[in-house]
């Protein structure tokens, strides 16, 4: 490991192992109990443990769902098995805290000091991707691909990693991305266009992983069926969606509809489009003027939101649409859109012609920000299943013994059969 640190030294060593330390503090305070007493949330237990258990965690590397080969969750699932059955959910919330956290650390490191060079201006960067707020993604395994896509999207746009080990840890992350999910057609075209625009080799050869990614889930989406929904899509949802689930949910830093938004509020239709159409604005001014590292990461984040708008899974009764305009459901889908827009904004009062604009621009939006997590810090606790007795009930029963199993955040139930 001889030059591992040799961009930054020790120093940036002991500098990270302190951001990741109050990186997991914050994301960790906000659901003590996904660690202090673990449970399996939604397809973390439903579906990769259950799988894993059943048929074999091996195997079911090899299995597709909902269209797409999950390799990240289904990996984790594979490592949880060498452990005690009782030790399962907290592994997959502790490798979902590494995934949620990692895009930090390598953002704070040396390796982006030639891309930003303000530790400070990094920092807020990072404040902001931390802090903002879904009861959706925090520490799951399931939904940690979302931040797996935006590690990748690090991964990319850094410059050429100068040992061994950061080109190991690029090509990793990368493959990582290509086989989970379909972050794989988001991040591909991204990467072809940055290598199109820098001509790097090591840029090249990130982009030929992601193709060879490519086929593979391409083949899943065409052979393995996904559940698609009535999307009830009108101008007035779609309106409401932008404008509490993105503009005003990411300036102040809450999911939609917790305190600040229009959707059932006098003229909210009106109002709303008028800042849906500002929060535009802004983005089309980052789009023209912004670093190109800034524009690419709002275009990933824009398209991931379309993507969820055109084939969302929130509720199987009801419009898509009109549940997203008018509920929290669907967070996953506009919290990376949250986050491009504050930082895009942030970006934006930046370039202010006076000192004093940029000042009192940066006051009201940190303090719009910081409102929002005053007013909804904690995520609800999940329901207590008692995870422990249930692992014990597994490992003691006959064989063959079919047994039910109840996965949060709603009683979901999952059928194990003993060993």
């Amino acid at each position: 490991m001889k030059g591992l640190w040799r961009e930054g030294g020790w120093r940036q060593l002991l500098r990270l192992l302190l951001i990741a330390a109050v990186a997991c503090a914050l994301i960790i305070s906000r659901r003590p109990g996904a660690f202090t007493n673990p449970q399996f949330y939604a397809e973390d237990g439903e579906i990769w443990f259950s799988t894993a258990y059943n048929a074999g965690a091996w195997h079911s590397l090899l299995l597709s769902f909902q269209g797409y080969f999950q390799t990240q969750p289904r990996l984790v699932a594979l490592i949880a098995t060498a452990f005690p059955l009782a030790w399962a959910p907290l592994l997959y919330n502790t490798f979902g805290l590494a995934f949620q956290i990692t895009p930090v650390v390598l953002f704070m490191s040396d390796r982006f000091r030639p891309v930003l060079p303000s530790l400070w201006l990094r920092g807020a960067i990072s404040a902001v991707y931390l802090l903002m707020p879904s009861t959706e993604l925090n520490v799951t395994i399931t939904e940690s691909q979302y931040f797996l896509a935006i590690l990748a999207t690090l991964v990319v746009l850094a410059p050429v990693p100068r040992g061994w080990w950061g080109r190991a840890f690029d090509v990793f992350v990368v493959a990582l991305c290509a086989m989970t999910g379909p972050f794989i057609f988001f991040v591909l075209p991204m990467a072809l266009f940055w290598w199109w625009l820098r001509r790097r080799r090591w840029t090249g050869v990130l982009s030929a992983i992601l193709v060879a990614g490519a086929i593979p889930q391409a083949y899943a989406v065409l052979t393995t069926s996904r559940l698609h929904y009535g999307l009830g899509a009108t101008i007035q949802s779609f309106v409401h969606i932008v404008c509490d689930r993105i503009v005003l949910g990411g300036l102040f830093a809450e999911e939609g509809h917790t305190s600040v938004y229009l959707t059932g509020q006098p003229h909210g239709t009106t109002i709303g489009a008028v800042v849906a159409l500002v929060g535009a604005g802004i983005g089309i001014f980052a789009l023209l003027r912004a670093p190109w590292e800034l524009r690419l990461f709002g275009l990933l984040a824009l398209v991931i939101a379309a993507a969820g708008l055109a084939e969302p899974l929130v509720s199987a009764a009801g419009h898509q649409w009109e549940i997203m305009a008018v509920t929290r459901a669907g967070e996953r889908y506009f919290w990376m859109a949250q986050v491009a827009f504050v930082v895009t904004l942030l970006w934006a009062i930046s370039e202010l012609p006076r000192r004093w604009l940029r000042a009192s621009g940066w006051a009201l939006a940190g303090a719009a920000f910081v409102s929002g997590l005053i007013v909804a810090w904690q995520y609800p606790a999940f329901a207590d299943y008692h995870w422990p007795q249930e692992a014990r009930a597994i490992t003691t029963a006959a064989p063959g013994t079919p047994l039910q199993l109840p996965i949060n955040p709603s009683g979901w139930s999952v059928i194990v059969t003993a060993k």
